[in-house]
């Protein structure tokens, strides 16, 4: 089961947040030999997607960063999405680790 994490994202401005990926146990993932992803749509059976850069900070400590440009942000409506972190092994497995919704807050100044 993925933890929930709700995120606030700034329209027409830059978004970094640093994650620490845990299993269902509370137990940090050790992210060496995975692949990260993370991705937001308008709901869950949208079409279009927004796709996060993802980095690992540290994969022995499970910490690692999603962000998106303020060109991205710009471009997205304001309201809210859902959004999921996987990890996949090698192998092909996926795992969903943290999910939850994301609002978009609008932007006064352009």
């Amino acid at each position: 089961m993925a933890t929930i994490q709700n995120i606030t994202i700034d329209q027409d401005a830059d978004y970094t947040e640093t994650l620490t990926v845990k299993d269902s146990t509370g137990t940090v993932v050790d992210l060496t030999s995975l692949t990260i992803t993370a991705s937001m749509r308008k709901n869950h059976l949208s079409v279009t997607k927004t796709d996060f850069t993802t980095a690992v900070v540290s994969a022995t400590a499970g910490t690692c960063t999603i962000s998106l440009t303020d060109t991205v942000t710009a471009a997205l409506a304001e309201g809210r999405y859902v959004w999921d972190f996987v990890t996949a092994t090698s192998g092909g497995v996926k795992t969903r680790r943290i999910e939850g919704r994301v609002t978009i807050t609008p932007s006064v100044t352009r």
